[in-house]
Formats: structure tokens, sequence, C-alpha cells
């Protein structure tokens, strides 16, 4: 297969296109990823402030947080860590995401 200089530089050019427009969808996927996140990490920690058994506890940060795809599309699984009484523990939440883009703890 002979090809000539013209074409393997359109060849390296349509890749290097290609490959930009891949990592631009990854990211964006990546950029929505973490505002899910934040979102259902919100949704998670109101509710165990307002659970009488964990209202005084000190909890982590989203980023100390585990939170993770759940069964479903639009499940997220939240693990809290969290301290109470000087005793450490963690809070666990399934998110789901509503049809306006909000999440409701459902777990």
């Amino acid at each position: 297969m002979c090809i000539t200089t013209n074409e393997r530089a359109h060849c390296r050019l349509l890749l290097a296109v290609a490959a930009a427009g891949a990592l631009a969808l990854a990211l964006a996927g990546c950029v929505r990823a973490g505002k899910d996140e934040q979102l259902a990490y919100d949704v998670c920690l109101a509710g165990a402030k307002k659970d009488p058994k964990y209202a005084k506890a000190e909890f982590a940060t989203r980023e100390k947080s585990n939170i993770q795809s759940s069964t479903g599309e639009s499940g997220l699984r939240v693990n809290i860590p969290y301290e109470l009484d000087g005793k450490k523990g963690l809070y666990q939440c399934i998110a789901d995401k509503q049809t306006d883009g909000t999440y409701k703890v459902t777990f």
C-alpha cells in the first residue's frame, strides 16, 4: 500500500482531530459526573444531618467520601465517613437522579 506524503499528512490531521474530539467528550463527561457527585453528596449529607442518630456527627468532605455508580443508570451510592462521640463510622446512602436533574435519597 503506497500513500503519498500529502495523504499521510491528511491522515495524521484526521487522527489528531478525532483524538481531540474524543478527549473533549471524555472531559465533558467527567465535569458532569463531578457535578452529579456533588449533588448526590449534598442530598445525602442533608439526609444524614436530619437523622437524629447522626445529627451531631462530624462528616467528611465530598473529596474524602466514596461516591460510585449504583444499580441502574441514575443512582449514586454515597459513603460518607463520620465521627460521633469519638467513634468513626460510615454513613451510606443511595441518591437517585430525578427527571428535573436533582437528586433524592432512596436508601
